[in-house]
């Protein structure tokens, strides 16, 4: 068993609930070409897999721009596609609302724009089957867009910019707070 790493302060809480609190740490650090192994970031990726907090480990390694390891069940590969997607979900906007306002336009996007387009169309009421036919893609190329693309955005909504978030829906614990108030919810 290993020690759990002093708590820094001002250090999220959610440290506390990682799967990975008493792992040793060099299983998030792997190096290549070690015998026998033929996925070094296997073992985890696993750990990560049924952690609680992965999201938030991943956030962080995001705002702190980690360049290596395991963070949140992605390598410094997979953190840079992340941040790539998360990049272009709001560049074709332009694009497909001419699409939707009938232009007669088709659109073929490249790979690296599926996600994007894919968000865009379901925010915009789309169901998966309409966009693959609209795009030219098959359901499972819609579904494993649409994955990426909420990822993206779920794990890097704090780093966009506050007039690039989406609005927040104001919950009961709001609506509490402004009756206590006397403000009108």
């Amino acid at each position: 068993m290993y020690a759990t790493a002093p708590q820094r302060p001002g250090t999220d809480p959610w440290v506390e609930r990682a799967a990975c609190r008493n792992t040793d740490p060099e299983t998030f650090f792997p190096t290549a070409g070690k015998a026998g192994d033929r996925d070094p970031e296997a073992a985890a990726k696993r750990v990560c897999a049924r952690c609680p907090v992965a999201h938030d480990c991943l956030r962080e390694a995001l705002r702190l721009e980690e360049s290596t390891g395991i963070w949140g069940g992605l390598n410094v590969r997979e953190r840079r596609e992340l941040l790539r997607v998360a990049a272009t979900l709001h560049t074709v906007d332009d694009d497909l609302a001419a699409f939707l306002a009938g232009d007669g336009r088709h659109i073929r996007p490249h790979p690296r724009e599926r996600p994007a387009y894919v968000w865009f169309l379901r925010r915009h009421g789309w169901e998966p089957r309409r966009i693959a036919g609209a795009l030219g893609l098959t359901f499972d190329q819609v579904q494993q867009a649409w994955l990426a693309a909420e990822s993206a955005f779920i794990c890097t909504r704090e780093r966009l910019p506050r007039t690039e978030r989406p609005p927040r829906p104001r919950g009961r614990r709001a609506r509490s707070a402004a009756v206590q108030s006397g403000r009108p919810s």
